[in-house]
C-alpha cells in the first residue's frame, strides 16, 4: 500500500484518537496534540529568532548567560545560579547554551521553549481528556493554547514562564490521573507522575510553591473522600509533597551555604522584595492593599494576552463549571488549574509584584507575561463551556448556535491580533518597546560592534547595569569578561582596568530612579572616580549611552 493511501487511514486514526477516552494511563491523541504543538513552537522559533525579538526582554538574556556561566566564566561553578532567581529553568538551560552557536543566536531558549509548549498543550489536553471532554472541547482548548501569539513568543526566550507552566500543567495532569484513575494509584506512582512535577514548578516559580499548597489540599480530599482513612490521607498528601519539600529544602541550604544567609532570596539586596522596595517607596504601586485596583490592573494583563474574548468564554465555562461538576472531584481538577491565578493576584495585592500596563498607573508595559500562567485555566474553562453547550439535551440546536458562535468569537479575536502584531499582543509590545529601547540607546549598535572587533586581552563589564545583559548577543565567551558574576576578579579589574582588559564595556546612563543602586554601572563609577584610567584607552565606539574603550597599547 502507498503513502498516499496510508495518509487517510491515519488521518481518520488521528481524528478517532482526539476524541476517544482516556484508559488507565493512556490518553488517545496525545502524540496529535505534541505534534501540533511542535510545529506551532517551530514556526514561533523562526519568526521571534528571525526579527530579534527574543532577545527584547534583559531577563532573557540574563537566564542564557547564569546558564552558561556555570561553565563558561572566569568563576564557573553552581554558584553562578545566584538568587535572584529559582534554578531550574537556568539548569534546564545548560545543555543546550553548551553549544556556541545556539547559545549566541538564541536557538537554546527556543529549543526548550519548544518542548515546553509540547509539555504543556500535552498535559492540558491529556486533564480535559481526564475530565471527560469531547472532541471538540479538546480541540478549543489545544488551539487556545499553541495560537496564543504571547504564549507562543515566551517559548522562544529564555523567560521562566514556559519552564513553570510546563511543571504546573504537568504536576496537575498527574494529579487528574491518581485522582480520576478507576485502579487507586500508589505513594510511588504519586511521586513520580505529580510529586516530581510540582517539585520542578517548586524550583522554577514561587508559583509553584503555591501549587504545592493547593495540590496537598487537594490530595487530602480526594484521598478522604475514597477511604475515609486518616492515614491514607497523610500517605497520599506525604507522596504528593516529599519531592517539592526536597526542593525547598535544597533552595534554602544552597541559599545558607553561598550567601550564609538561608533565606537570601527573600530578603537579600538582590531579592524580589529588595529590587521592589523602590517601586513602592515611590507610590507606583497603586494596586498594593486594593482588590479592586488589583482585580483591575491583573485582569487587564489578561485581557492583552490571552484575549477579551477568551476572558469572557471563560467566564461563561466557570458558570457551566459550577453548574456541572458542582464540587465533583473533576471541577476540583480544574479549580486547581487556577492556582496560577490565585498566586498571582495575592501577589499584586501585597506590593510583591510590579505590572503595568495601559489601564494602570503609570501607563506602560511592565511584566504583562505574568497573566500567562493563568491561560491554561481559561482555556480549559473555555473547554468545559463547549462541551456543556454541545451535551445540552433540551436545547441543542441552540447549544451547538452557541458552539459556533463561541468558535468564530474566538477565531475572530485572533485573526484581528494577527492583524497588528506586537501591538495587540501585551507582550509582544512590551518587547517591541525594549527594542526600541535598546536601538535608542545604542546596546544594539554597541553588542555587534563588540562582536566584531574583539581580538581578545579580556572585557572590563558590568553585566548587571540597566541595559547592559547583551551578554548572549555579543557572543564572546564568558572566560573573556571581568563582571559581577566574577567576584573578586572584577574588583581586581576595576582597581586596574588596564592591567587586565584590554576592552571596557559600559553605559553612561544613570540608574533608573525607580530601581536600586545594585543596577548602576560600577565600571562607569570607576571611570567618573579615576578618570586618569581613560589616558590608557582610545574610545572606539560611542552611541547613546553606550561606549566601548580599547587599550592603547593593543597588548
Amino acid at each position: 500500500m502507498s503513502t498516499a493511501e496510508l495518509a487517510p487511514g491515519r488521518l481518520r486514526a488521528a481524528w478517532a484518537a482526539l476524541g476517544a477516552p482516556a484508559t488507565g494511563r493512556r490518553v488517545p491523541g496525545t502524540l496529535v496534540v505534541a505534534l501540533i504543538a511542535l510545529i506551532a513552537g517551530t514556526a514561533a522559533a523562526f519568526w521571534s529568532i528571525g526579527t530579534d525579538l527574543h532577545f527584547a526582554y534583559a531577563d532573557a538574556q540574563s537566564h542564557l548567560t547564569i546558564a552558561r556561566r556555570i561553565f563558561d566564566s572566569k568563576a564557573p561553578g553552581f554558584t553562578q545560579l545566584g538568587t535572584v532567581w529559582l534554578p531550574l529553568p537556568n539548569l534546564l538551560l545548560m545543555p543546550f547554551v553548551a553549544v556556541d552557536w545556539l547559545w549566541a543566536t538564541g536557538w537554546a531558549a527556543a529549543l526548550l521553549g519548544i518542548v515546553c509548549l509540547v509539555a504543556i498543550t500535552s498535559a492540558s489536553y491529556r486533564i480535559a481528556a481526564r475530565i471527560g471532554l469531547g472532541r471538540p472541547a479538546r480541540l478549543v482548548l489545544v488551539a487556545l493554547i499553541v495560537t496564543n501569539p504571547s504564549l507562543l513568543y515566551v517559548h522562544t526566550t529564555a523567560l521562566t514562564e514556559p519552564v513553570l507552566i510546563a511543571f504546573l500543567t504537568a504536576a496537575v495532569a498527574g494529579l487528574a490521573s491518581w485522582a480520576l484513575s478507576s485502579r487507586e494509584l500508589s505513594a510511588g506512582e504519586m511521586m513520580v507522575f505529580s510529586g516530581a512535577p510540582a517539585a520542578g514548578a517548586v524550583l522554577s516559580r514561587y508559583e509553584g510553591w503555591a501549587l504545592v499548597a493547593s495540590g496537598t489540599l487537594f490530595v487530602m480530599i480526594v484521598a478522604w473522600r475514597r477511604r475515609r482513612s486518616i492515614k491514607h490521607v497523610v500517605k497520599m498528601a506525604g507522596a504528593f509533597v516529599l519531592w517539592p519539600a526536597l526542593g525547598v529544602t535544597w533552595w534554602v541550604a544552597y541559599n545558607f551555604a553561598v550567601y550564609e544567609n538561608p533565606l537570601e532570596f527573600m530578603n537579600g539586596p538582590y531579592s524580589a522584595a529588595s529590587l521592589q522596595a523602590p517601586v513602592s517607596e515611590s507610590g507606583f504601586l497603586a494596586y498594593q492593599g486594593s482588590v479592586g485596583l488589583t482585580l483591575w490592573a491583573y485582569h487587564w494583563a489578561i485581557i492583552g494576552t490571552v484575549g477579551a474574548v477568551t476572558l469572557v468564554v471563560a467566564g461563561l465555562g466557570l458558570i457551566a463549571l459550577c453548574a456541572r461538576f458542582r464540587l465533583e472531584t473533576r471541577a476540583l481538577i480544574v479549580w486547581l488549574m487556577a492556582t496560577g491565578w490565585a498566586f498571582s493576584l495575592l501577589s499584586l495585592y501585597l506590593g510583591q509584584t510590579h505590572m503595568n500596563n495601559m489601564h494602570t498607573m503609570p501607563t506602560n508595559w511592565w511584566n504583562n507575561r505574568y497573566a500567562l500562567v493563568s491561560l491554561t485555566w481559561l482555556a480549559m474553562l473555555c473547554a468545559v463551556w463547549v462541551d456543556t453547550c454541545l451535551r445540552a439535551r433540551r436545547a441543542r440546536v441552540l447549544g451547538i448556535a452557541a458552539v459556533v458562535a463561541t468558535v468564530v468569537a474566538l477565531a475572530g479575536q485572533l485573526t484581528w491580533s494577527l492583524a497588528d502584531l506586537p501591538g495587540r499582543s501585551a507582550v509582544l509590545a512590551e518587547a517591541e518597546s525594549y527594542m526600541q529601547i535598546k536601538r535608542a540607546n545604542g546596546t544594539d549598535a554597541g553588542a555587534r560592534y563588540l562582536r566584531d572587533h574583539y581580538d581578545g586581552g579580556g572585557i572590563l563589564m558590568d553585566e548587571s547595569a540597566a541595559g547592559n545583559a547583551v551578554l548572549p548577543q555579543i557572543g564572546i565567551p564568558l572566560r573573556e569578561y571581568f563582571n559581577r558574576s566574577t567576584g573578586e576578579f572584577f574588583d581586581e579589574a576595576l582597581r586596574d582596568p588596564a592591567g587586565h582588559a584590554r576592552w571596557i564595556f559600559y553605559t553612561v546612563a544613570a540608574a533608573p530612579s525607580l530601581s536600586s543602586a545594585a543596577v548602576a554601572d560600577q565600571v562607569y563609577a570607576t571611570l567618573l572616580e579615576d578618570p586618569s584610567v581613560l589616558a590608557q584607552y582610545e574610545t572606539v565606539f560611542s552611541e547613546g549611552d553606550i561606549r566601548i574603550l580599547r587599550r592603547l597599547d593593543g597588548s
